[in-house]
């Protein structure tokens, strides 16, 4: 094609027309210059067509990621409107008068002392963090939403980190102080079996063991401990349900933009 070209070229000016072939050579010009445009294009939609691809690939792993999140947000709703109700059951708890009574205060004080840390499903998110990858979501609605999930995410690690240190210094270290713990476990045996094992209710000497536990029960320290445990994991169960509605409206955006392919 090129020594066509030439040869055109060459034939115009052998002839004389120095005027056409200017006007040629200016046409010849135009046209790959039209050319290296359209090879740009296609191109420029190659580049773009792939990183849609890349783009949809990280979306649909953030669906992944908000579903497990979801799950498991509902788990820890769940887990601490159980430790309030434990917590308030403890302020009205009835008077001790047998063994039965003994192991049920037990149990409530497990459930109101059991601690968990709420660990985020968010694997997706922190590798488009850490790669730089974030710039790859071209939906600005979708990256604000993430970037404040993130905060949400801080907010309740905060808020988890105060109750931590009003369990230790209210609850944990006044119980200690104030009579002995786990009165129905029989450590011997937990140890040997390597699972939790009760002791059998003959062998709890609840005449010595309900003025240790009115005592607790009756420790103002303790019951404001109580008191601060339920309005703390009420108030971080609140969190998580609004953290609930903010990943489903993620997923909704997310959903709206793989729509569109």
């Amino acid at each position: 094609m090129i020594k066509f070209f030439r040869k055109i070229r060459q034939n115009l000016l052998s002839e004389g027309k120095t005027g056409k072939y200017f006007k040629y050579a200016i046409s010849e010009i135009i046209l790959v210059v039209i050319g290296i445009l359209i090879a740009l294009q296609i191109n420029n939609a190659n580049e773009d067509r792939k990183a849609r691809q890349q783009e949809i690939k990280y979306l649909k792993n953030l669906q992944v990621d908000i579903q497990s999140e979801l799950k498991n947000n509902d788990t820890i709703i769940a887990f601490r409107a159980n430790k309030a109700k434990a917590g308030a059951e403890m302020l009205t708890f009835k008077k001790l008068e047998s063994v039965n009574d003994i192991f049920e205060l037990e149990g409530t004080i497990q459930t109101v002392f059991w601690w968990t840390t709420f660990i985020p499903t968010n694997n997706m998110y922190r590798e488009l963090i850490s790669s730089g990858n974030l710039n790859f979501i071209k939906n600005d609605s979708i990256k604000d939403y993430l970037l404040e999930l993130d905060k949400k995410y801080v907010s309740i690690e905060n808020a988890e980190e105060h109750m931590r240190s009003e369990y230790d210094k209210y609850l944990y270290d006044a119980s200690i102080i104030n009579g002995d713990m786990l009165n129905v476990m029989d450590f011997q045996s937990t140890a040997e079996i390597g699972t939790i094992i009760l002791k059998e209710p003959s062998q709890i000497q609840i005449e010595n063991l309900i003025p240790q536990y009115h005592r607790l029960l009756n420790n103002k320290t303790f019951n404001n401990g109580i008191k601060l445990s339920i309005m703390n994991n009420t108030f971080i169960k609140q969190m998580h349900e609004e953290l609930i509605a903010h990943l489903e409206k993620l997923n909704e955006l997310i959903q709206e933009d793989l729509n569109r392919g």
